[in-house]
């Protein structure tokens, strides 16, 4: 009987029904991936789905990375489809007093990573510092406050010599032999 069972696994030969049934084919799951085509990688305006442009829904709306310097607020990477549209949207944004003074500059997807990573380098070494500042800030408070407390234990210190040195000169004041000092 054991070697009956050692013979027969589950293969194809085996009986339809029972323990050891035959094994399943190996699905194929490449076939049920969808694949992506090329339009689908391209940069869409957030809201928008590929296709759906405001002027034309056949034709997908196609971002451009633009560098915009506003004075007084910094810069700022914005996407828009065209310059033209980007100053339009800028005129309603900004006060007419500072639109001359705004640079528009195209920049590529790898300068604008490169421009917020440096961004968030300069925040996390601006953290930094402050942290180091606050640090700096509580070890001098800390000294500040052990010079306090050394400061007022000399005091108390001068203070209890100074009342048993009156003591002492009101005990030879009663004895008579604080005269024969002061005389002299």
């Amino acid at each position: 009987m054991n070697e009956e069972m050692m013979t027969t696994g589950f293969t194809g030969a085996d009986a339809a029904k029972g323990p050891t049934a035959g094994y399943d084919p190996v699905l194929k799951f490449r076939s049920k991936l969808k694949k992506k085509s090329k339009e689908d990688k391209k940069l869409v305006m957030p809201g928008n789905k590929l296709g759906e442009s405001t002027e034309n829904p056949s034709t997908p709306t196609r971002l451009f990375q633009y560098k915009v310097t506003i004075p007084e607020v910094g810069e700022t990477i914005v996407y828009a489809s065209s310059p033209a549209e980007l100053r339009q949207k800028m005129r309603l944004l900004i006060n007419y007093r500072y639109r001359g003074d705004v640079k528009i500059e195209r920049i590529m997807p790898a300068n604008a990573g490169k421009f917020f990573m440096d961004k968030r380098m300069n925040h996390l070494r601006n953290v930094k510092e402050n942290v180091d500042k606050q640090m700096q800030q509580q070890m001098t408070q800390q000294q500040i406050a052990n010079e306090k407390k050394k400061v007022n234990m000399k005091i108390k210190e001068l203070q209890s010599q100074l009342q048993k040195k009156t003591a002492s000169l009101k005990l030879k004041a009663r004895a008579g032999g604080a005269q024969a000092t002061v005389d002299r």
